[in-house]
Formats: structure tokens, C-alpha cells, sequence
């Protein structure tokens, strides 16, 4: 497959909304779902899946991609690179959704970055009378 196959084949296997970014070293990157699930990394002939992960750096948050595997797609059977991206895309996804937890308050699944602790979202807790900031 050539590098824009690719490009097309990852872009419509991913959940939406996806975001693409090109850098200069000819490789892109998507990053899909909202809140985020998948990160994608594509250069030249090589396809790199990771679990969207989010890391807490003082008060910031800072996105740090899990690596789930990757495909360097040189002698492989198209539909067989294909079938291996799918995979690896599906596995991140489960992997992540897998870390979503329930907030005990409004019942709503987030992704464990918007949890205060295991069972109580961050909104919940900012609009609970008991939490000191």
C-alpha cells in the first residue's frame, strides 16, 4: 500500500472525530474519539498503534500515548497489513474504554483523567458543597 493508502485506510478506521496532524518528517500523526481513545502513527511504511493516555504533570495534564504494537508493512500482504491495523486499533480502543469508570453521582462513563477519585467525575466533585480546592 502506498503512503496515502494508508492515510485513507487509518482516517476511516478510526472513531470520530479524528485529528491529523503531518510533521516534517513526512509521518502522521491521528489522534481519535472524544474524549480520546487511539493515537495512530503513520510513517512511510510503518503503522504505529497506541492507547490514548493522559498523564498528570502537576496541575497539567499531559497526553502520553501507550504503545499497543506496530506493522512495518513491507512484505506484507496488503489485506494482511490491513487486518493487523484493524486489530491493533480495535485492541486499543477496548484497552481504553476497558480504564472508563461510572461517577457514582451523575452516572456518566469518563475516562479516568476526568475522575477525582474511583468513583466521583472531577464535574461532580467541583460542584459538590464538601470539596476544598
Amino acid at each position: 500500500m502506498t503512503y496515502e493508502e494508508w492515510q485513507a485506510f487509518i482516517s476511516t478506521h478510526l472513531p470520530e472525530p479524528v485529528a491529523e496532524d503531518t510533521t516534517d518528517l513526512h509521518e502522521t500523526w491521528y489522534t481519535a474519539g472524544d474524549p480520546g481513545e487511539v493515537v495512530v502513527r503513520l510513517r512511510h511504511s510503518t503503522v504505529t498503534v497506541f492507547e490514548y493516555a493522559v498523564e498528570a504533570k502537576g496541575l497539567a495534564h499531559v497526553v502520553r500515548p501507550r504503545r499497543i504494537g506496530g506493522l512495518r508493512a513491507a512484505g506484507v500482504d496488503d489485506s494482511r497489513a490491513m487486518s493487523i491495523v484493524e486489530g491493533l486499533i480495535a485492541a486499543a480502543r477496548d484497552r481504553r474504554l476497558d480504564r472508563f469508570r461510572t461517577c457514582r453521582v451523575c452516572d456518566r462513563r469518563r475516562p479516568p483523567e476526568w475522575m477525582r477519585d474511583e468513583g466521583l467525575c472531577q464535574s461532580c466533585a467541583d460542584q459538590s458543597l464538601d470539596v476544598v480546592h
